[in-house]
């Protein structure tokens, strides 16, 4: 059995800052000035009191100085003398709900928002808070040169497997994963409770077998939680202690915890299990219109993006770099874990609303000023691609600007009555909240009440209790998907509406469109080898696509969903009215938050969900799925015409077209979710670097499995 004398103890005080959460945003910034405050007094009397770290988010600097500016200089200095640790990223997200490009584009903003204030980000991948991690995360982290992962939430059964420090690996990355011991606050609140002896040796009792399994003799302590001030009195408790345990104790900073990667076992995968601390993945189906916006928002963003970005390859105008990060900054404000996953009082998310309507303003700009007002149809992805306009069928080729005559096909269109018998609404009570869905009594099918042919389309009505839903099936010739509006009026309370999409594939697992990635998941997963803090759920979640056998189906902004032998069911409400239960739900036995009511989580009133069918999927790679979801969900724009500036093609996905960081030249970026090697072909010459656009990187235009790679294309090309 290992003892404290066997290890050494590194201490992280620290404060975990939500910027909203069960109050609003501008409550808890005037409570970060008066915390930073006292970090500040605190590092300045005490030398001994070496450093304090600032979360792992860039946005609390900005966030202080907005209520103290006349502490900036303070701030800067401490930063300066390394007694501060900030970043890497801007802001804490869900790492799941939000796409690959945001999770880019927060590292990279984060970056910046450092270097900023005088100081480099901090090289821990600190991301202690979030809900989960996507399988993707170890190669984002490694493209920004950070190779420690620090996390509290996602370790399942993989814990008997890798144990609490593995390898954890994406294509040919990997980051060093650390799970913390068990969570982001082992070593809080010590002058309130005084038991530090007794919680440093429980933390040895229970973990310190697995940290010497792995190698280690270093234990990660992290003094500080949501929201707490910095205790004052951290170095006289730690001399104490280690007179007490015989075991060095010292303050430092999260990046000083560097583990030897060296004979570690290797994990890949996403880390979404509840084993050591509840992941509260019910937040997928929670306010389902935030989700709804921030897809919106987000696939709005990065076609005016590119946009920007042809008309610059084209015409040598310059790039509206700053335009633009001040848009990525604006939606990644809306993404802290608190925030998109719909879990905080009824004021934040109604600030969030009207975030997301500025944001949209801003754009109204952007595009105005990248395309043009010329009157052509713009493709912004870079495959030929056809869509329906204004009733009529069309087809561009990629990053493309043309006013094309509508397509003649001589097909038949599906036949919707045999698709619509595939298509039910099913509605249960839900007695959980925000965070959970904890199910209680029987579900119910909707009623069929009626049903018409309208063209091309069908629509049909179904009826449940205070719940009307109205449903578009709607077929075009020429178009290899079946769209589907479902409008739902909703007075209902405490329950949650899907609808069904039956199947009969006969296969044992689905694929998911993740960040980067395409998610294989088993339709039932392997049973617990151990009891877990909260049990596994059924439903899972997906940035748009999801395929069982050949059904395929394609969202917008719809991420929940459950795969099963009978077919794919998709979440369009769940309607609840509070943060969260006390403890003792049976589907979350520990709480989550606060007990705080919140009407608006309900839901009422009418809503629009959009989403489509293929029947091909098992016919298409993985790229071509993402690629099916993109071009379902990324409409034309209009603009100016123009001919393709750049031409790119292969079996992969494109990401974004961006301007440089440093403003000198263009960066694509694309991505191989298929389990083989494919060749990426380019119009222009450009070279690799890394993700984060510091340095260049190895490889040239073939893609390995799983591999994310960013061009370079230099100014003297265009």
């Amino acid at each position: 059995m290992a003892e404290p004398a066997d290890f050494h103890f590194l201490v992280v005080p620290h404060t975990h800052w939500d910027r909203e959460w069960y109050l609003p945003f501008e409550t808890f910034r005037l409570r970060l000035g008066a915390v930073v405050d006292g970090v500040l007094d605190t590092l300045e009397r005490d030398p001994s009191f070496t450093s304090f770290t600032l979360d792992g988010q860039a946005i609390v600097l900005e966030d202080y100085v907005e209520v103290r500016p006349d502490n900036e200089e303070r701030l800067r200095t401490l930063l300066a003398a390394g007694r501060l640790e900030a970043g890497p990223s801007y802001v804490l997200p869900d790492e799941i709900l939000v796409g690959g490009e945001s999770l880019v584009r927060n590292l990279l903003l984060g970056r910046r928002v450092c270097l900023r204030f005088g100081v480099e980000p901090s090289r821990a991948g600190y991301m202690p808070d979030s809900f989960g991690h996507p399988a993707q995360l170890p190669q984002i982290l490694a493209g920004f040169g950070i190779r420690t992962f620090l996390f509290s939430r996602g370790m399942g059964d993989q814990l008997d497997d890798v144990g609490v420090v593995f390898r954890w690996r994406a294509g040919a990355s990997d980051v060093v994963a650390c799970q913390m011991l068990p969570h982001y606050d082992n070593f809080a609140r010590l002058t309130w409770y005084d038991d530090a002896e007794e919680r440093v040796r429980g933390i040895v009792e229970r973990f310190g077998d697995r940290v010497r399994a792995a190698g280690g003799d270093t234990i990660l302590l992290a003094n500080g939680s949501d929201h707490l001030p910095v205790e004052p009195e951290l170095p006289g408790i730690l001399n104490g202690l280690e007179q007490a345990l015989g075991a060095e104790l010292r303050i430092g900073r999260y990046e000083e915890f560097q583990p030897s990667g060296e004979g570690l076992a290797v994990y890949e995968g996403e880390l979404v299990g509840s084993r050591l601390q509840n992941v509260l993945r019910g937040v997928n189906s929670a306010r389902i219109y935030l989700k709804q916006a921030n897809e919106h928002a987000e696939r709005r963003l990065l076609s005016i993006e590119t946009a920007a970005a042809l008309r610059t390859l084209r015409e040598g105008e310059p790039f509206p770099a700053d335009d633009l990060r001040l848009a990525w900054r604006d939606l990644l404000r809306n993404h802290p874990h608190d925030s998109i996953c719909g879990c905080s009082c009824d004021e934040v998310h109604r600030d969030m609303l009207v975030r997301y309507e500025q944001l949209g303003r801003t754009l109204d700009f952007v595009e105005r000023e990248a395309l043009g007002v010329g009157g052509a149809l713009v493709n912004t992805l870079p495959y030929r691609r056809r869509r329906a306009v204004d009733g009529q069928l069309v087809e561009l080729e990629g990053f493309t600007g043309a006013r094309p005559e509508p397509l003649v096909v001589d097909e038949a269109p599906p036949d919707l009555e045999r698709i619509a018998g595939l298509v039910s609404f099913e509605d249960e009570p839900d007695v959980g909240d925000l965070y959970t869905f904890c199910p209680s009594g029987t579900t119910v099918s909707a009623s069929l009440i009626s049903s018409r042919q309208d063209g091309n389309s069908l629509v049909l009505e179904h009826e449940l209790p205070e719940i009307r839903i109205e449903t578009t099936l709607r077929a075009v010739p020429g178009l290899d998907r079946v769209e589907v509006t479902s409008v739902v009026s909703n007075e209902a309370s405490d329950h949650r509406l899907r609808v069904l999409i039956r199947s009969d594939a006969g296969v044992d697992e689905v694929g998911a469109e993740s960040q980067f990635a395409v998610v294989r998941r088993p339709l039932a997963p392997p049973p617990q080898r151990a009891e877990w803090v909260e049990p596994p759920v059924a439903t899972a979640h997906t940035l748009g696509a999801v395929a069982l056998g050949p059904l395929v189906l394609l969202t917008k902004g719809l991420p929940e969903y459950e795969a099963s032998a009978d077919g794919l069911r998709l979440t369009l409400l769940r309607c609840v009215g509070m943060i969260s239960r006390p403890s003792g739900l049976p589907t979350r036995p520990l709480s989550a938050g606060p007990d705080i009511a919140t009407p608006d989580g309900q839901c009422r009133g009418r809503h629009v969900f959009e989403y489509a069918l293929r029947f091909d999927g098992d016919e298409l790679s993985n790229a071509a799925l993402v690629r099916a979801s993109q071009d379902y969900r990324a409409d034309f724009l209009r603009g100016d015409p123009f001919a393709p500036p750049l031409v790119l093609g292969g079996d992969i996905v494109f990401s974004c077209l961006k301007g440089a960081e440093d403003s000198n030249g263009l960066v694509l970026r694309v991505f191989n979710p298929n389990d083989e090697p494919e060749s990426l072909t380019l119009s222009v010459p450009a070279r690799r670097i890394r993700l984060d656009e510091e340095a260049d990187a190895d490889g040239g235009r073939e893609l390995a499995p799983g591999e994310i790679a960013t061009f370079l294309v230099l100014e003297e090309y265009y």
